[in-house]
């Protein structure tokens, strides 16, 4: 009798739990959609508070049969694929990368000599000849500048993509040099996803053939891993490192791993590569290396020593020394400010009539107020950052990052505007991954790196997967906010459920990458790609440790 009472209260405490997690999800999701949808803020009229109040009931029921759904998962342990041998086994890691290379390369062969984007090619040109336009390269009228390389991209990439294609110009073909990237991209993919599915389902509590074999599928099968993993893209190598960065996080936070000497090395040389293939990756390393530290005392001492070195080398050593030396432009202020920017415009906007001469004075100082007035669009910061003054004086920028407290102080609600409607195609339900699926047309060496097969090939190919994408059912699969916020907030319930003391330092990685996707200057599928790499590890682990 005490038994099944305590079964029932647990029972009571888990719906309790999962009305609130739906709840908070549901009110997201209404946030998010009427942003993108209104360009609103929870209405300014009674139509779109109705409007909001069906998004909200609407989502919190779709939450609410997720997360039943997902609890009706039971894994069971049982007899290994290979045998009764569940330890780690070099020929399952092995035989699952070889499976994910495999069912990648028709993509390859489809899309060759292979994929690259707009960002890539400037890499490249800027590799090339030194000359590049600032800060984007795309942007009409933008000054340039001769210099070595233009760290506005990560000049470490930088080297990497023109090495391979300056190899490829070298053997006569600079297509060779895309494809040979590729393919060593795709291996390194591969290995990197079946360690990390090998690897966990070693540790964790269940040792479940079944788990296993459905985390390989989605990986080999799901469409959007292999556009991206077959792309010359900054964003595409960087989180494939992530994804073994935040698994090596993910073993401590939930399995209470603590590394040996050899993965203490490897978290060190992991946290330097992930800063130097993103301007964003020192923040990551930082907040999370903090985060470990405190949280994780055997693994303190590697933390700090991965966080001051990478902090030392992307904030000091690299733009105070090298960059100067070796005649490298750094990245302009304007990446960081531009949801700023995007902030001030909207205010302008909503209240222009309470901007003061004084007011226009101090912003245009810093970007054009013409730009800023004329030219505001809701989903991307990139016409005012564009026009972002390469010689503001600190003393410019503090009077603008003052005027911008005041006027958000006053009205907050015009930020949110700004904010939420780029951002909220991440987290609202019905916005879908984007991929890349042709070489830019461009001059110079693009001109000669075109695809072999002809475009009807491609873009069939193009139109399957967004057929694929549409498809009933499959198309939940595609969306932005099941990997940004639903699995995440899932796997934290599923936490909370088995005991709510449990430490929630595993969620800290996919927190920090949703701070960098509000800040995001457009929507982007490439800027999310760490979270649609990461979350499907992160909901096997916490299924394998119920």
């Amino acid at each position: 009798m005490e038994f099944n009472k305590r079964i029932s209260i647990h029972a009571d405490n888990r719906l309790i739990r999962k009305t609130i997690y739906s709840a908070v999800i549901a009110f997201i999701n209404a946030v998010c959609i009427q942003a993108t949808l209104s360009h609103a803020c929870f209405g300014w009229n009674t139509i779109e508070h109705f409007k909001w109040m069906a998004y909200f009931l609407v989502s919190f029921i779709a939450a609410f049969v997720f997360f039943s759904l997902m609890d009706y998962i039971r894994l069971e342990s049982g007899r290994s694929a290979a045998g009764d041998d569940t330890g780690f086994s070099g020929k399952r890691w092995l035989g699952a990368a070889v499976l994910f290379f495999v069912c990648w390369l028709p993509y390859l062969i489809i899309y060759a000599p292979g994929l690259v984007n707009y960002d890539t090619v400037n890499q490249i040109k800027d590799f090339l000849d030194g000359v590049s336009a600032v800060p984007f390269g795309y942007a009409p009228g933008q000054e340039e500048v001769t210099v070595l390389f233009n760290a506005h991209h990560p000049v470490f990439v930088t080297l990497i993509f023109g090495s391979f294609i300056k190899i490829g110009i070298l053997m006569g073909k600079p297509a060779v040099g895309l494809t040979l990237y590729i393919l060593l991209q795709m291996i390194m993919a591969a290995l990197v996803f079946a360690y990390v599915i090998e690897k966990a389902w070693t540790g964790g509590d269940k040792k479940s053939p079944v788990a296993r074999r459905v985390i390989t599928t989605f990986i080999a099968l799901f469409p959007a891993i292999p556009y991206y993993v077959c792309n010359m893209l900054k964003n595409s190598l960087h989180s494939i490192l992530i994804v073994l960065y935040v698994f090596m996080f993910l073993q401590i936070a939930i399995n209470g791993h603590v590394f040996s000497k050899k993965e203490r090395i490897l978290w060190i040389v992991l946290s330097i590569l992930v800063v130097l293939t993103q301007n964003t990756g020192v923040y990551f390393v930082i907040l999370t290396g903090i985060f470990l530290a405190i949280r994780a005392r055997e693994e303190r001492k590697t933390a700090i020593i991965a966080v001051v070195t990478s902090a030392l080398l992307m904030l000091i050593i690299l733009p105070k020394l090298i960059y100067p030396i070796f005649n490298i432009f750094p990245g302009g202020k304007q990446e960081i400010l531009g949801t700023l920017f995007q902030q001030t415009a909207r205010y302008v906007r909503d209240y222009g009539e309470e901007v003061t001469e004084e007011d226009i004075e101090i912003i245009s100082k810093v970007v054009d107020y013409d730009t800023l007035v004329n030219n505001y669009t809701f989903e991307t910061t990139d016409n005012i950052k564009a026009t972002y003054n390469l010689h503001v004086t600190k003393k410019e920028l503090s009077d603008y990052y003052k005027l911008w407290l005041r006027q958000g102080l006053k009205h907050p609600g015009a930020y949110f505007r700004a904010t939420l409607p780029i951002c909220g195609m991440y987290f609202a339900s019905g916005y879908d991954i984007g991929i890349f699926d042709h070489i830019p047309t461009d001059e110079g060496i693009f001109a000669q790196i075109r695809h072999v097969n002809p475009e009807g090939v491609y873009t069939s190919m193009t139109e399957i997967y967004e057929w694929i994408r549409s498809f009933p059912g499959l198309c939940i699969l595609f969306q932005h906010a099941l990997y940004v916020l639903w699995i995440p907030a899932y796997c934290v319930y599923r936490q909370r459920s088995i005991d709510k003391k449990k430490s929630l330092l595993f969620i800290v990685p996919f927190v920090v990458n949703m701070l960098f996707l509000i800040v995001s200057p457009m929507v982007y599928s490439r800027y999310a790609l760490p979270m649609i790499f990461t979350s499907p590890i992160l909901l096997y682990m916490t299924l394998l440790k119920d």
